[in-house]
């Protein structure tokens, strides 16, 4: 286990055994499509800044894409921020998700 936890460095054995289960998914230049969301509920986006899997500009364009779009930026590393301890995330998020509390236009943690 030393060797594997010295090969994984910042991210983490539990975090790269956590993603072999993606190892057979197909790999390509495709982008992501367009949403058609029409109708749907205000929603939020959570943005990390430092996601190598899932660029911040993605979450930036998804939140536009949908009708009444929140975007919360979160300026740090890892992939995904919600129930990751960061009590700026958790608060903003669990207001929208329990009380219906939108997000500020340019909300940061």
């Amino acid at each position: 286990m030393p060797r594997a936890e010295e090969a994984a460095g910042v991210y983490g054995t539990a975090a790269v055994t956590a993603e072999l289960t993606c190892r057979g998914w197909p790999s390509g230049e495709g982008k992501p499509h367009r949403v058609e969301a029409d109708g749907v509920a205000p929603v939020l986006v959570v943005g990390t800044t430092g996601d190598a899997s899932t660029p911040y500009e993605e979450a930036v364009s998804l939140a536009e894409q949908f009708p009444g779009g929140m975007l919360l930026t979160y300026e740090g590393m890892g992939h995904t921020a919600y129930g990751r301890g960061d009590a700026c995330v958790t608060e903003q998020v669990d207001a929208y998700l329990v009380d219906l509390e939108p997000v500020r236009p340019d909300a940061t943690c």
